[in-house]
């Protein structure tokens, strides 16, 4: 029985909603580790001005995909009025915050001389601070709110908020990495490939791990096996996330920190800016695939299998209108 004729599979969420969590998770991962970045020293300056100039735009952008996807703005509004029952509504919190926060740190580095005195430069680390543990929340809520969906069995698991937080650096990491490529061969910017580039592999070898365990947690039960063996069956998930998403930046990565490419400059660059988007590309499939392999349960009762149907709902007939004959 195809799935896409009974319904089995969810629908609500659309690729919208994938923009969003990865758009959201790119500008989390990019302000922590700009955040981050700015307590180590003057060396990293320039990857914490670029991740800077990377979370705030990156999440204001996705969000308004998730406008998009809600259809109308007042939604957006009603979606923080239940924070203590909704995790919609504290992850609208929790966003909102993070935004203020990454949009004032943004403002106060880039346009400001307030880190020259003391006490702005004592303002300024309060707000990474706070802002590093608002983004991470940020990243983090997406996964959550994933596993709050009682009903696709799939999402309904622990694991999905840390792949997401592991995915979020990833990709902030690599928008970072590109961002860095794209300010030019200015002083400084090999070293600084090169380094990132050794980071990029270790954070590249946890996602791979997270995500093999996230794989063989839904193997071992019954109602998420049947999404899992869906999520491998699919080469947009193979072929695009672990192959062209995972293994070819990781590669391209090593390139670039052994310095393979000596043949010019600008040959490390380009082999770092590939591999930037390549990761870029995999992390947008990692949100896309685990949206649209969300399957509704399967009950299996005395030999019998039955599925749970998706039906659209009815347009209820307006007040003192006759229901159409």
């Amino acid at each position: 029985m195809d799935p896409k004729v009974n319904g089995q599979l969810q629908h609500d969420w659309s690729w919208l909603i994938a923009v969003y969590l990865f758009l959201g998770g790119v500008g989390g991962g990019a302000y922590t580790i700009a955040a981050i970045n700015s307590f180590l020293g003057t060396g990293l300056e320039l990857s914490t001005t670029v991740g800077l100039w990377i979370g705030f735009p990156a999440l204001l952008i996705g969000t308004l995909f998730l406008i998009a996807d809600l259809g109308a703005p007042s939604r957006a509004i009603l979606a923080a009025m239940k924070p203590g029952t909704s995790w919609i509504s504290r992850g609208t919190l929790i966003i909102s915050v993070f935004m203020v926060l990454s949009f004032v740190h943004l403002v106060l580095h880039q346009f400001t001389d307030v880190g020259a005195t003391a006490g702005g430069s004592t303002l300024i680390d309060i707000i990474a601070i706070a802002g590093i543990v608002f983004a991470i929340g940020t990243m983090a809520y997406t996964g959550i709110l994933l596993s709050a969906s009682k009903g696709i069995p799939f999402w309904r698991s622990g694991v999905v908020p840390i792949i997401f937080v592991v995915s979020a650096t990833v990709t902030g990491h690599f928008a970072i990495m590109l961002g860095v490529v794209l300010n030019g061969a200015v002083p400084g910017t090999l070293t600084a490939l090169q380094t990132m580039a050794l980071e990029a592999v270790a954070l590249v070898v946890l996602e791979v791990l997270a995500i093999l365990f996230f794989l063989q947690a839904a193997f071992r039960q019954p109602d998420p096996r049947e999404s899992a063996e869906r999520i491998l069956s699919k080469s947009m998930f193979v072929v695009g996330y672990f192959i062209l998403g995972l293994a070819m930046p990781m590669i391209l990565m090593i390139v670039v920190y052994f310095s393979v490419v000596s043949t010019s400059t600008n040959g490390m660059i380009a082999f770092a800016a590939i591999g930037a988007v390549l990761g870029l590309i995999g992390g947008l499939i990692l949100r896309q695939a685990v949206l649209i392999c969300g399957a509704l349960p399967t009950l299996n009762i005395a030999g019998f299998k039955f599925r749970r149907i998706h039906r659209p709902k009815d347009p209820k007939p307006g007040i003192g209108l006759m229901p159409p004959t």
